[in-house]
């Protein structure tokens, strides 16, 4: 007993003696300290307008009509603001100035929001052509999904995408591989005009998938031309400044903007669709799509028909009305087609037939509610072959979900729980294939 006694002894002992040695470093060697600037006010005004902005739009969000529709979109109205605030820190916080850009993800499972695609894969990295002598050159592989395009975004601005470059247009050799160069004057095969602009850009690469079993996302790679073997200048208050500002910006647009969007959208009328229209400068130049107000109760079901067309992508989807689609990766609430590898079942007469339920009506072609019981419903159409200015209006019918056998197409193929639990599995697979991490 006595030796252990010793023992301990001596360990205190050392820790008594560590501690006076630590303790005579800390007074010999005491931290640098600055005085500081008036960078250094601006970045703390500028945190401190951005925390007020968040608490504004929560409000904002908690007020509006949308808010107290059910559990969901209560939910979802604090949902939407996490995604928000989670983009502004992967982006216009985090992303750089655009000197050495990187591919991040801009949309993914968990930050949903601006009517997402389920189908569609976002990513995106900051340019900047301040001087109007940056050029950067993107290359890698196409890959084999259905769309894939290429746009340029100013994140406060609420007039969408600056400029687009599409699948279409895009020269790659044989295998896919393909090379891009954004500058202010043409240069290469591939070329995307990135004028002289002050603002830092974000550059959204788009890869849409209708084949989730077979179609692999483009590989991506991006460089700013002369940044190689340079190092980044130190980090400073004054760098942060300018994006703090512009993510507080965007967040008091997106916080008055989705509101407002969903309260344009009612107007619609319930468990109807307006006619097709192109996205214009909001989105994709080339994309049309036709927007629906579904209002269901728990027995009741809204069974949609949408007439074919020949399209590089054509997919139909539920969101809330705050703009962001549900739990896709887990739940049915998205279905595509306008390839071989389609995953909605086309009728014989060529149209197609959906039934948006909250419970299951035991067909292929359900689309799941997931929770909501009012929302938006959305038909998109990429690169079409023709144009479809005239396109018939998606048709509506409102039924009891115990009369959706007898009111869709009979070769329409009957689900029961294996294979509806089969054909989720294939959603989750994808899911994880698109993404190594989100």
């Amino acid at each position: 007993m006595a030796g252990w006694v010793k023992v301990g002894l001596a360990f205190v002992a050392g820790l008594v003696v560590a501690g006076l040695i630590a303790g005579a470093l800390l007074q010999s060697r005491q931290l640098n300290k600055t005085p500081a600037t008036a960078a250094t006010a601006r970045l703390q005004e500028a945190w401190s307008a951005y925390y007020a902005a968040i608490d504004e739009v929560r409000a904002n969000f908690e007020a509006s009509p949308t808010f107290a529709i059910d559990d969901a979109h209560r939910a979802g109205a604090y949902h939407l603001l996490q995604a928000i605030i989670a983009g502004n820190v992967n982006g216009l916080m985090g992303g750089g100035d655009g000197r050495y850009p990187h591919i991040r993800l801009v949309l993914s499972p968990t930050m949903r929001l601006g009517v997402d695609n389920p189908d569609t894969y976002y990513r995106g990295a900051t340019v900047s052509n301040p001087d109007g002598k940056s050029v950067y050159r993107v290359w890698g592989n196409r890959g084999s999904a259905s769309d894939f395009l290429l746009e340029q975004f100013y994140g406060p601005d609420p007039q969408g995408a600056i400029s687009v470059f599409e699948a279409k247009s895009l020269v790659t050799e044989a295998n896919g591989d393909f090379e891009l160069f954004l500058s202010k004057e043409p240069m290469g095969q591939n070329w995307m005009e990135l004028k002289q602009d002050e603002r830092q850009l974000l550059l959204m690469f788009r890869d849409s998938f209708t084949d989730w079993e077979n179609e692999q996302p483009s590989t991506l790679n991006i460089e700013r031309i002369g940044e190689a073997g340079v190092p980044s200048a130190d980090l400073v208050e004054s760098q942060l400044v300018e994006q703090v500002k512009a993510a507080t910006a965007v967040l008091l647009r997106q916080g008055q903007f989705w509101p407002d969007f969903s309260n344009r959208l009612r107007l619609i009328g319930q468990n109807n669709f307006s006619a097709f229209r192109t996205t214009g400068s909001l989105g994709i130049t080339s994309q049309y799509f036709a927007p629906g107000f579904f209002s269901l109760r728990a027995d009741e079901a809204l069974i949609v028909r949408i007439d074919d067309v020949e399209a590089g992508y054509c997919g139909f989807q539920l969101t809330n009305f705050w703009a962001a689609s549900p739990d896709w990766p887990n739940r049915q609430s998205s279905l595509s087609w306008c390839n071989d590898g389609s995953q909605a079942h086309q009728s014989a007469d060529g149209s197609y037939t959906f039934v948006v339920a909250a419970k299951d009506p035991g067909v292929q072609n359900w689309i799941d509610t997931s929770g909501n019981t009012q929302g938006m419903l959305y038909v998109r159409i990429q690169a079409p072959e023709v144009e479809l200015a005239a396109a018939p209006v998606p048709a509506t019918q409102l039924v009891d979900v115990a009369e959706v056998l007898a009111s869709v197409p009979q070769d329409m193929p009957r689900f029961d729980a294996d294979a509806r639990a089969q054909q989720l599995r294939r959603r989750q697979e994808h899911a994880r294939r698109r993404y190594d991490a989100w």
